[in-house]
């Protein structure tokens, strides 16, 4: 913005190109940008209870209404002291410092109205992605669970119960805002409930490994993030072979970033059709719109397994 402005303003009163000129010109628009910046901030309040549109175009006429002021002060003040643009160029100065704020701020305004736009429909496009990511939790896996809950009941009763207060906080927990941050520990308690309804319902089909005792606990995640990983290892690598396998979930802090890595056992054609899926596009959306290029959701695998690896930067859970 600044050099945008340096050439705005000095091309018209530019005689002679020495570096004199261009530092005063530089000193000169830099003050008028940062200026403008402060009155962009006071006026935030103001700004706030406007429509959309109309805080934007606000904020325009607030950034011109505070270059015509600087510029017609520092005019009066340079002309005073026999360092301003004189009498005869006073207006040609102060209209080309209107004009380039004017210019730069239309523009500026221009891609910002542009991008929150794009992120406003990226957000509801995530959102519904996560309610129908919440509305499959799933009629199959709700009809295998309650199932399981059902054969439970004669033999015992007490794992039957335990089984459907899993199943009421798994669906409590699908409920969340796509968009808010949860305590990291939550988000595990619920994936571990999750794996303990499939557990049932698979026996020893199913062993689980988790190694997360070297994650910061006081970090915050998205919700819904690990379960549909989950649900997908248990789908792809688990139930489609006859003497099941092992899902293993292990997490570490890594500097100023939490990893977390799901690994299962390929299906039995030795091929994953987990890398695609609609529950992992969603995550990598969250994840942009909630962190932008700080975090990542990488899925690869080998010859027998497959690995979904999280990575996220810490962020502090203020939810006591």
């Amino acid at each position: 913005v600044t050099q945008v402005s340096v050439l705005l303003i000095g091309i018209g009163a530019l005689r002679e190109l020495n570096l004199l000129w261009l530092g005063v010109t530089t000193l000169y628009a830099q003050s008028l940008a940062l200026i403008t910046a402060i009155g962009l901030c006071v006026s935030r309040a103001w700004l706030g209870r406007l429509s959309s549109r109309g805080a934007w175009l606000g904020s325009w006429v607030v950034a011109i209404g505070v270059a015509l002021a600087f510029s017609y002060s520092a005019g009066i003040v340079g002309t005073v002291l026999g360092a301003g643009p004189g009498r005869e160029n006073f207006v040609s100065f102060v209209t080309q410092s209107v004009l380039a704020v004017a210019l730069v701020s239309l523009a500026l305004f221009r891609y910002l109205f542009i991008r929150a736009q794009w992120r406003a429909q990226l957000l509801a496009q995530s959102e519904a992605r996560v309610q129908a990511l919440q509305a499959r939790i799933r009629p199959h896996f709700l009809f295998n669970s309650l199932n399981t809950i059902a054969s439970l009941i004669p033999d015992d009763p007490v794992n039957a119960e335990r089984a459907t207060e899993d199943l009421a906080d798994l669906f409590r927990g699908s409920m969340r805002r796509a968009d808010s941050l949860i305590s990291l520990i939550e988000e595990l308690d619920l994936a571990r409930r999750y794996l303990q309804m499939e557990q049932r319902r698979l026996g020893d089909r199913l062993v689980i490994d988790w190694q997360v005792d070297e994650l910061p606990s006081g970090a915050s995640i998205l919700p819904l993030t690990l379960q549909p990983l989950l649900e997908n290892a248990v789908a792809h690598g688990i139930q489609p072979r006859i003497d099941g396998g092992e899902i293993r979930v292990y997490g570490r802090g890594e500097n100023d970033n939490i990893v977390i890595t799901i690994c299962n056992p390929l299906g039995p054609d030795g091929q994953s059709k987990q890398g695609h899926g609609m529950a992992l596009v969603n995550i990598r959306e969250r994840l942009e719109l909630a962190f932008g290029p700080a975090a990542s959701l990488i899925t690869h695998q080998d010859e027998e397994q497959f690995f979904a690896v999280l990575s996220l930067p810490y962020v502090e859970n203020t939810d006591h």
